[in-house]
């Protein structure tokens, strides 16, 4: 009996090693399928989060595009204001530098030498040099004496100056004209 009580106890022995080497394959084979569920799980919320990233990303990417052209356009609108408003400033003072040059007694010279210069570039008769009103009335009459022309009137705000035209050419050399062309060169 002692044997067979040997032999249940080895054998019981070898039952519970059996079952400690099993219980220690299923736990490793447990471990390693939840390590796998787990890497799963961890992968698929790493694509999610991914994702909404990249959703995010490409939202605030198009919001910051939005907003640089809507600042942009809005910037192009302020400096296109303020370009018009400092032409208009320059030739303002401009214009009012040159009014004032036309009462100085300088001026005569120049209304002169104006007139020389604009017919220098013509050929022909029966031109008609057009002059302001208040160099008309200032200078018409030297002017005649000097210049074997007809002269007429046009209006103070070309400031000074004169116009030369007949039939087939007309040439304008006012100061109002020379201003123009002079601002139209700027480039801001």
């Amino acid at each position: 009996m002692i044997k067979i009580n040997l032999k249940i106890e080895k054998i019981q022995k070898n039952c519970i090693e059996t079952a400690k080497k099993e219980l220690s394959v299923l736990k490793e084979e447990n471990n390693l399928l939840c390590n796998e569920q787990i890497s799963k799980m961890i992968e698929e919320y790493k694509e999610q989060l991914s994702t909404k990233y990249s959703n995010e990303i490409n939202k605030i990417e198009r919001e910051y595009n939005r907003n640089l052209f809507d600042y942009e356009a809005e910037g192009n609108v302020y400096v296109n204001k303020f370009k018009s408003k400092l032409f208009i400033n320059i030739k303002s003072k401009i214009i009012e530098e040159l009014e004032s040059f036309t009462k100085s007694k300088e001026y005569k010279n120049y209304l002169y030498k104006n007139i020389r210069t604009t017919l220098k570039n013509i050929n022909g008769e029966n031109f008609t040099i057009y002059i302001t009103e208040r160099d008309f009335e200032k200078f018409r009459v030297e002017l005649s004496k000097d210049f074997a022309m007809n002269f007429s009137k046009i209006k103070n705000d070309n400031i000074g100056g004169c116009k030369i035209k007949n039939d087939k050419i007309s040439i304008d050399n006012t100061i109002k004209i020379i201003i123009e062309e002079k601002i139209g060169q700027i480039k801001l």
